[in-house]
């Protein structure tokens, strides 16, 4: 049966060739243009021009060819071709403000929900970071300029959680991933988030790991175009819940590009230049400075980001085969100096270097069926250390560092010491990925560009991993706290983790139907099979899109996708509980000091987590008319599986102890039976799960050409609904009863937003003058967080659950020891519409400097809110900020 219907396939395909010639000319000088891409933009079959600008691509359809000339330092330019039009000039002109059209916003794709960021709309912000540039999206908005701490982000949500969402953001640069799997810099692991991966605690927040990565790393000076898919992303791609951002790097001959950036205590230095070889290789390279402090006036809090980077591209002369290799070196340093006037105060550094090689190879075989064969590969190795000092006054304390269970002298510690902590991580990664395509067609015009695919990825943590200095015993404490007990610090090697595996495969196909003129039908469907460290599923994705005519189009989408948890989820280290024995520290001033610990060991490790899914669902309309260009995107995104932290009751038996003081003799202790020791510990688990729906619009209106003057507006409503299977369990304050833990299941919380973003440009290309207006509008901003006041259940002694009749959960006098106190229900509302505008001004001269002012908040407001009586400034409102640029080429 299958072999008749591939029998039937092939003889319904008609394998027809067009062949398209043309020459690629530069518009300033009218010389040709060697190294340009020319790419089809329906089936992504390309060439390059010659050292004459002459070029030659091959398609396997005659209809409606749509060709993309690009190179570095050229506008990229999309030209349709006549069925019967086989030769083609093009004049591409240099991508300065002296274009009679340049696009600062983002701008949306031709086929489904995808946003494209070009130069200048990177540029549109004085971006010292890829932070700075996606705030430009619909759902974003700009925020407080602020370099010391780390930057992630996640797209349609209004949810709190937004740090545990943006784990499931993928970034990729030039089809290589950018993971944050292998980040382990977190001082105590048994919890996902809090202070746990805080570093400069009471300050700022550094280390970031399960929490995305970290935007401040990517510089933009090497950046040519940025892609957001917020919808449902190519069967091609992986390892994702939340979004993909798709980042293209510069390659190619380019003049020598010199900027020097200040904004408020943030200063950057950049240099780029791109060297022409020969008629075959290209090479650029780039060096990237930046240097931020939190405070002008000090130097207390400081960041720092040193990048450099370097590309060889290289065609053989049959435009065949194009392949690019490229290099990056990175340091980033978070430094928190020692403040004189606050002696306790946290002294911090969290420093991160690296390298990573990548290469993508594209290769056009010619006695193949294939049409072409892709290999991206990929390294990334990093040395990570973080380093805590702290100064400690306290009262007379003792500690353990043994990792075995039972009891063991403990060690004395001082009143008055300096404790260091430190963590050292050297995250790994690996990634290849083998794409092969094929385009046919058949009898009735159906165009099918097929591609198969397989990849892996490996991830892995080489370092110490976390130690306490010998002279730094902060970590060393006991966990004896009103009869209750915590849990105590160990060191933990990483080398005992091990390497986590993904490996997958993807099977997709990119259909274009055009049925009558201007009546066309895309599709691109596929399949990816997931393999991550042995959690097996098959993702289907779809996207679609049927224009009725040149005015209406009808879009929609479903896909599956998943996250793979990270190293530092996975490979926690065991749990260390320490019980000070008797009545605490026994002393008899210039005889002894002495106390013994239990110690109490439970196994750590979340090996049993899955990976996080997420299911998406999409549809929209995009209305092309007289005045402007109208796209309008509902969707529904479900979250399962996600990543949280989650409390453990555990009982066990342990010694009965009777310590024995006899004047100055030094105490002993004897075992006189057994005890049942109750305790919470802490695991990693698959309990949260969620729901985004909303809707967002992007309005680009025609260009009002007597004011030259552009407008575009983008907005966007959500509302996210979360729902934790995290259960809270409260201790019995009657050690005698039959109930040892009332239980208090979480609650869902609901969060809505409502933002709207309007961009004014004025453009006068002859002067190269821009000058652009970004407001903010929020409109809405709602949550509500219930809370439970009373037990569903309980644990008894033995910890097995009983609930509670609904009627009964009230009942002080019989469930009053395992009621908590009140916790009154968290509910806000933005009382009133807030806004805020950004300003941009940019000139280019035409003997190659140009120069540019932004500021964030330009009008200086302030707006506050009042709760309790306390007034406060809303966190979400950009402060005001400004800032200059300036550029010279040659």
């Amino acid at each position: 049966m299958r072999s008749i219907l591939f029998f039937l396939l092939l003889s319904s395909t008609v394998f027809s060739q067009r062949v398209i010639t043309g020459k690629v000319i530069d518009k300033e000088n009218s010389v040709s243009l060697a190294g340009v891409l020319i790419q089809d933009t329906k089936t992504d079959n390309w060439t390059i021009s010659d050292k004459e600008g002459n070029f030659k691509i091959t398609l396997a359809y005659y209809q409606d060819v749509v060709l993309n000339f690009s190179i570095l330092g050229k506008k990229d330019i999309d030209q349709t071709l006549q069925n019967d039009q086989n030769f083609i000039t093009i004049f591409l002109e240099d991508n300065t403000l002296h274009l009679k059209e340049v696009t600062v916003t983002a701008n949306k794709e031709r086929k489904y929900s995808e946003l494209t960021l070009g130069t200048n709309a990177i540029n549109n912000v004085q971006a010292f970071s890829l932070d700075d540039v996606l705030q430009q999206l619909p759902g974003q908005t700009t925020t407080t300029f602020d370099l010391n701490k780390y930057k992630n982000i996640v797209f349609r949500t209004a949810s709190i959680h937004t740090d545990a969402k943006a784990f499931g953001t993928s970034f990729m640069i030039n089809d290589i991933p950018v993971s944050n799997n292998e980040n382990m810099q977190a001082l105590s692991p048994n919890t996902p988030s809090g202070v746990a991966n805080d570093f400069g605690k009471g300050q700022n927040r550094f280390s970031n790991p399960n929490l995305g990565v970290d935007l401040r790393e990517i510089s933009t000076n090497t950046i040519e175009e940025i892609k957001v898919i917020q919808g449902i992303p190519s069967a091609k791609y992986g390892d994702l819940t939340s979004g993909l951002v798709l980042i293209t790097t510069k390659v190619g001959n380019s003049p020598y590009r010199v900027s020097a950036s200040i904004r408020d205590a943030t200063s950057e230095l950049n240099l780029t230049k791109g060297v022409k070889l020969n008629e075959n290789n290209s090479m650029n390279f780039g060096v990237n400075f930046l240097d931020s402090k939190a405070d002008p006036r000090d130097n207390l809090m400081n960041y720092q980001r040193v990048s450099g980077s370097l590309a060889w591209k290289t065609t053989d002369k049959y435009s065949k085969v194009k392949n690019t290799l490229n290099l990056s070196l990175r340091s980033n340093i978070d430094d928190v100096k020692h403040d004189p006037d606050k002696i306790a105060a946290d002294v911090v550094k969290n420093e991160k270097q690296g390298i990573s090689i990548s290469n993508n190879l594209m290769w056009k075989p010619s006695n193949l069926w294939l049409d072409g064969i892709n290999i991206n590969s990929g390294f990334s190795y990093d040395r990570q250390f973080s380093r805590r000092e702290r100064w400690i006054n306290r009262a007379l304390t003792a500690a353990t560092d043994s990792k075995e269970e039972g009891i063991h002298e403990a060690y004395i510690l001082p009143s008055q010491y300096t404790s260091i902590s430190t963590v050292e991580g050297i995250p790994i990664s690996t990634f290849v990925n083998l794409e092969t395509t094929k385009t046919i067609t058949n009898k009735a015009n159906w165009i099918h560009s097929l591609s198969f695919g397989v990849s892996g990825r490996s991830s892995s943590n080489k370092g110490e991993g976390r130690k306490s200095s010998a002279v730094g015993l902060l970590n060393y404490y006991v966990l004896d706290d009103g009869g209750d007990t915590k849990l105590g610090y160990r060191d933990y090697d990483f080398n005992r983790t091990r390497t986590e595996t993904q490996f997958s495969a993807y099977l997709e196909d990119r259909v274009y139907k055009k049925f009558e003129e201007n009546r066309i039908l895309n599709v691109d469907y596929g399949v990816r099979y997931e393999n991550q460290s042995g959690n097996i599923s098959l993702q289907p994705r779809i996207n679609s899109s049927y224009s009725f005519n040149k005015t209406f189009r009808i879009r929609g989408g479903f896909g599956l996708s998943s996250k793979a948890p990270s190293l530092n989820q996975l490979y926690t280290g065991d749990r260390y509980l320490d019980r000070l024995l008797g009545n605490g520290i026994y002393v008899n001033p210039g005889v002894y000091q002495k106390a013994w610990i239990l110690t109490v060991v439970t196994s750590g490790d979340n090996l049993n987590l899955k990976p996080s899914k997420s299911y998406k669902t999409e549809g929209g309309v995009d209305v092309n008319l007289p005045f402007a260009n109208i796209n309008l995107t509902g969707y529904y995104n479900k979250l399962t599986n996600g990543f949280t932290g989650q409390q453990v009751p555990v009982s066990k038996e342990i010694p009965k102890v009777n310590i024995t003081t006899n004047g100055t003799e030094m105490p002993t202790y004897e075992i006189v039976g057994t005890d049942n020791l109750y305790y919470l510990t802490n695991s990693i688990q698959n309990n949260t799960n969620s729901e985004d729906m909303g809707i967002e619009t992007i309005i680009n209106f025609r260009k009002i050409k007597a004011l030259n003057l552009d407008v575009s507006v983008n907005a966007g409503y959500v509302r996210s609904k979360d729902f934790s299977k995290t259960i809270t369990y409260y201790a019995s304050t009657n050690v005698l009863s039959s109930e040892r833990y009332g239980v208090y299941p979480s609650l869902p919380t609901t969060n809505e937003n409502f933002t709207a973003s309007f961009n004014f440009s004025y453009h006068i290309p002859k002067a190269g003058l821009l000058l652009s207006l970004r407001s903010d509008h929020f409109i809405m901003r709602t949550s509500y967080i219930p809370t439970s006041n009373f037990p569903n259940g309980y644990l008894d002694t033995q910890l097995v659950y009983h609930e509670i009749p609904e009627a009964d959960r009230t009942n002080s006098q019989k469930y009053g020891h395992i009621t908590r106190d009140a916790i009154s229900d968290s509910q806000n509302k933005l009382d009133t519409m807030l806004h805020n505008f950004h300003l941009r001004l940019s000139k280019d001269f035409l003997n190659g400097f140009s120069v540019s002012f932004y500021s964030t908040n330009f009008l200086n407001l302030k707006p506050y809110f009042e709760s309790n009586n306390v007034r406060s400034a809303y966190d979400y409102y950009a402060k005001f900020s400004f800032g200059t640029r300036l550029n010279y080429q040659f």
